[in-house]
């Protein structure tokens, strides 16, 4: 089994037909065939069922897709390590993004492409307000952006990297008689946020918008590192992704599902035209880790241990 197998493997797999995926791969439909063939006589199984003009996975193809999937995305990996080496391995990106997204997900995309190019240098810096991130990516002062919800179009493309869901974060003994929250229900606690402009801000002025609720809120501040320490003191509640929500939960807050709940998708962007071969690495590892993958309340599931932590 080599690369040029799975390729062709995949290739038919996700275009359900031999001659769509000949023509995506231009290569003869013949060879296809053959190149199918010979995995499939390796493997000691068959991978398609020929139905008609098209074809259907059969259980061994449906097992073999994501291992083919991780195994080619490793090989995108591979070639980009070897780059970078050849390149002497240095450069510097700059990523724009607000403090929830900085957290997670970019901070395991840098942890992950520093072990494989540590010579890289980082400059993350925090925008004052949302459209400050797609200024600075248009503008070429950054390399990359992150922002929630529909990403942006014309001269810069994007990846979908992951979707989180937004949570109550609460102090310890706050609404113990509910099991999930609505905005109203949060607004008589005091809501704690960011200033208006910026991304957090945005997420709960859409939540107060929907609910018909008044857009203020009891404590505003620039500081987004100070929001878990304001619901711990007591001082309000607020809402937060469900990745910087796993931090409070462990520090005592008493963290609920939103009703009716809310996700949020996170995309990377950059400008096509100025990508370098160091930034086109950093793409690689980021789809490695994230693309294909949603996740999903399971994971914040994890903080229901303690009888404050409700998801």
């Amino acid at each position: 089994m080599d690369r040029r197998h799975l390729e062709h493997f995949l290739a038919v797999a996700e275009s359900g037909s031999f001659t769509r995926a000949a023509a995506v791969l231009s290569v003869a439909q013949p060879s296809l065939s053959h190149s199918i063939a010979a995995l499939e006589r390796e493997l000691g199984s068959k991978l398609f069922e020929r139905l008609g003009r098209g074809v259907r996975l059969t259980p061994a193809g449906q097992v073999l897709l994501e291992p083919a999937r991780r195994t080619m995305r490793s090989f995108a990996l591979a070639r980009g390590a070897v780059r970078g080496v050849s390149d002497a391995g240095f450069g510097r990106i700059s990523v724009i993004s607000h403090t929830l997204w900085a957290i997670e997900p970019l901070v395991q995309i840098i942890g992950e492409f520093r072990q494989l190019r540590p010579a890289v240098q980082f400059t993350i810096t925090d925008p004052a307000h949302r459209s400050d991130v797609l200024e600075s990516v248009r503008s070429g002062s950054a390399d990359f952006g992150l922002l929630d919800g529909t990403p942006p179009g014309g001269a810069l493309s994007s990846q979908w990297l992951v979707d989180q869901e937004l949570v109550a974060v609460l102090p310890a003994r706050a609404l113990n008689h509910l099991m999930s929250v609505s905005i109203s229900d949060l607004v008589p606690l005091g809501l704690i946020s960011t200033p208006p402009g910026t991304g957090l801000r945005a997420l709960v002025d859409g939540q107060l918008e929907a609910a018909g609720e008044s857009p203020d809120v009891a404590v505003e501040t620039a500081h987004v590192a100070s929001l878990i320490p304001l619901v711990l003191a007591g001082a309000g509640a607020s809402i937060l992704p469900e990745g910087l929500a796993a931090e409070a939960a462990a520090k005592g807050a008493r963290i609920l599902r939103l009703s009716p709940a809310r996700r949020v998708s996170v995309s990377i962007f950059w400008r096509p035209d100025r990508l370098s071969g160091v930034g086109e690495h950093f793409l690689t590892v980021a789809r490695e880790l994230f693309s294909g993958t949603t996740r999903r309340l399971g994971h914040v599931g994890e903080m229901s241990a303690s009888p404050n932590r409700e998801i």
